[in-house]
Protein backbone atom coordinates (compact mmCIF):
# COMPACT_ATOMS: atom_id res chain seq x y z
CA UNK A 1 0.00 0.00 0.00
CA UNK A 2 2.77 2.55 1.06
CA UNK A 3 5.07 2.17 -1.88
CA UNK A 4 1.79 2.23 -4.70
CA UNK A 5 0.60 5.25 -2.66
CA UNK A 6 3.80 6.86 -3.11
CA UNK A 7 4.56 5.96 -6.70
CA UNK A 8 1.11 7.73 -7.54
CA UNK A 9 2.01 10.76 -5.85
CA UNK A 10 5.32 10.63 -7.26
CA UNK A 11 3.07 10.72 -10.95
CA UNK A 12 1.12 13.71 -9.56
CA UNK A 13 4.04 15.92 -8.79
CA UNK A 14 6.20 15.15 -11.20
CA UNK A 15 3.02 16.35 -13.86
CA UNK A 16 2.36 19.13 -11.47
CA UNK A 17 5.79 20.69 -11.28
CA UNK A 18 6.89 19.80 -14.61
CA UNK A 19 4.09 21.43 -16.12
CA UNK A 20 3.78 24.38 -13.92
CA UNK A 21 7.32 25.44 -13.13
CA UNK A 22 9.19 24.18 -15.94
CA UNK A 23 6.75 24.24 -18.71
CA UNK A 24 6.70 21.05 -19.40
CA UNK A 25 4.31 18.67 -21.08
CA UNK A 26 4.74 15.33 -19.45
CA UNK A 27 3.02 12.24 -20.31
CA UNK A 28 3.03 9.44 -17.52
CA UNK A 29 4.16 5.65 -19.98
CA UNK A 30 2.15 3.25 -17.63
CA UNK A 31 4.04 0.50 -19.80
CA UNK A 32 6.82 -1.78 -18.17
CA UNK A 33 10.03 -1.29 -19.61
CA UNK A 34 13.79 -0.96 -18.25
CA UNK A 35 15.26 2.20 -17.90
CA UNK A 36 18.46 0.71 -20.29
CA UNK A 37 15.46 0.34 -22.99
CA UNK A 38 14.17 3.56 -21.95
CA UNK A 39 17.30 5.80 -22.25
CA UNK A 40 19.13 5.39 -26.08
CA UNK A 41 22.30 4.41 -25.75
CA UNK A 42 25.47 6.94 -25.53
CA UNK A 43 22.99 9.72 -24.34
CA UNK A 44 24.56 11.82 -21.41
CA UNK A 45 22.52 11.89 -18.56
CA UNK A 46 22.31 14.26 -15.41
CA UNK A 47 20.61 12.68 -12.33
CA UNK A 48 20.17 13.78 -8.89
CA UNK A 49 19.06 12.11 -5.28
CA UNK A 50 17.29 13.45 -2.59
CA UNK A 51 16.91 11.61 0.90
CA UNK A 52 13.56 11.89 2.91
CA UNK A 53 13.04 10.60 6.56
CA UNK A 54 9.79 10.50 8.26
CA UNK A 55 7.12 7.16 9.04
CA UNK A 56 8.76 6.17 5.63
CA UNK A 57 11.98 6.92 4.65
CA UNK A 58 14.46 6.95 1.64
CA UNK A 59 15.07 8.44 -1.47
CA UNK A 60 13.77 9.85 -4.71
CA UNK A 61 16.17 10.34 -7.89
CA UNK A 62 15.68 11.55 -11.40
CA UNK A 63 17.13 11.36 -14.56
CA UNK A 64 17.30 13.35 -17.14
CA UNK A 65 19.24 13.78 -20.97
CA UNK A 66 21.65 16.40 -20.79
CA UNK A 67 20.26 18.72 -23.53
CA UNK A 68 16.61 18.40 -22.37
CA UNK A 69 18.37 19.56 -18.63
CA UNK A 70 19.23 22.74 -20.58
CA UNK A 71 15.86 23.15 -21.84
CA UNK A 72 14.76 23.41 -18.10
CA UNK A 73 17.07 25.17 -16.74
CA UNK A 74 16.60 27.98 -19.65
CA UNK A 75 12.63 27.87 -18.94
CA UNK A 76 13.00 27.81 -15.06
CA UNK A 77 15.79 30.56 -14.91
CA UNK A 78 14.70 33.04 -17.93
CA UNK A 79 18.18 31.94 -20.42
CA UNK A 80 18.91 31.17 -23.24
CA UNK A 81 20.84 28.32 -24.04
CA UNK A 82 24.04 29.69 -24.26
CA UNK A 83 24.01 31.36 -21.46
CA UNK A 84 23.49 28.32 -19.24
CA UNK A 85 26.44 27.00 -17.54
CA UNK A 86 26.80 23.28 -15.87
CA UNK A 87 26.34 24.65 -12.77
CA UNK A 88 23.10 26.24 -13.68
CA UNK A 89 22.23 23.01 -14.80
CA UNK A 90 22.82 21.06 -12.13
CA UNK A 91 21.20 23.32 -9.39
CA UNK A 92 18.33 23.37 -11.41
CA UNK A 93 17.80 19.45 -12.10
CA UNK A 94 18.23 19.07 -8.08
CA UNK A 95 16.10 21.91 -7.61
CA UNK A 96 13.03 20.20 -9.94
CA UNK A 97 14.00 16.93 -8.26
CA UNK A 98 13.30 18.98 -4.34
CA UNK A 99 9.88 19.91 -5.82
CA UNK A 100 8.87 16.74 -7.15
CA UNK A 101 10.32 15.06 -3.43
CA UNK A 102 8.30 17.55 -1.34
CA UNK A 103 5.04 17.77 -3.31
CA UNK A 104 5.04 13.12 -3.21
CA UNK A 105 5.61 13.91 1.03
CA UNK A 106 2.97 16.45 0.96
CA UNK A 107 0.82 14.52 -1.06
CA UNK A 108 1.56 10.97 0.55
CA UNK A 109 0.57 12.33 4.33
CA UNK A 110 -0.04 15.97 4.75
CA UNK A 111 -0.29 15.64 8.63
CA UNK A 112 3.14 13.93 8.97
CA UNK A 113 6.27 15.71 9.56
CA UNK A 114 9.01 14.40 6.88
CA UNK A 115 12.54 16.09 6.73
CA UNK A 116 14.23 16.57 3.48
CA UNK A 117 17.67 16.21 2.51
CA UNK A 118 19.61 18.18 0.24
CA UNK A 119 19.63 17.22 -3.10
CA UNK A 120 22.69 15.78 -4.75
CA UNK A 121 24.08 14.88 -8.29
CA UNK A 122 24.55 10.98 -9.13
CA UNK A 123 28.71 10.76 -10.36
CA UNK A 124 28.04 10.41 -14.09
CA UNK A 125 29.41 6.67 -13.70
CA UNK A 126 26.34 5.29 -11.99
CA UNK A 127 23.94 6.61 -14.26
CA UNK A 128 26.36 5.49 -17.45
CA UNK A 129 23.82 3.59 -19.93
CA UNK A 130 24.99 0.43 -18.97
CA UNK A 131 24.67 0.53 -15.26
CA UNK A 132 21.36 2.08 -15.73
CA UNK A 133 19.88 -1.82 -14.36
CA UNK A 134 21.61 -1.67 -11.18
CA UNK A 135 19.44 1.22 -10.08
CA UNK A 136 17.27 0.16 -7.22
CA UNK A 137 13.82 0.96 -6.51
CA UNK A 138 10.82 1.66 -8.91
CA UNK A 139 10.94 4.09 -11.54
CA UNK A 140 8.46 6.57 -13.47
CA UNK A 141 8.99 6.64 -17.20
CA UNK A 142 8.07 9.71 -18.12
CA UNK A 143 7.64 11.26 -22.04
CA UNK A 144 8.21 14.90 -23.54
CA UNK A 145 7.12 15.27 -27.07
CA UNK A 146 11.09 15.34 -27.20
CA UNK A 147 12.74 13.76 -24.96
CA UNK A 148 12.40 10.73 -22.10
CA UNK A 149 13.05 10.75 -18.05
CA UNK A 150 13.11 9.19 -15.34
CA UNK A 151 12.24 9.54 -11.75
CA UNK A 152 12.04 6.49 -9.06
CA UNK A 153 11.80 5.88 -5.28
CA UNK A 154 14.26 3.94 -3.35
CA UNK A 155 12.78 2.99 0.53
CA UNK A 156 15.00 1.68 3.11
Amino acid sequence: MTQATLMQAMKDSISNVLETMFFLMVQINNGNGTLKEWFSQGQALLGATLSFDGPVAGYFYFLIPVDMADDITGNFLGLSPQEINEEQRKDTVKEALNMIGGGVLSLFDQKTPFKLGIPEIIAKSRIAHNKLQDLPGDFILIETVDNRLSAGIVLN
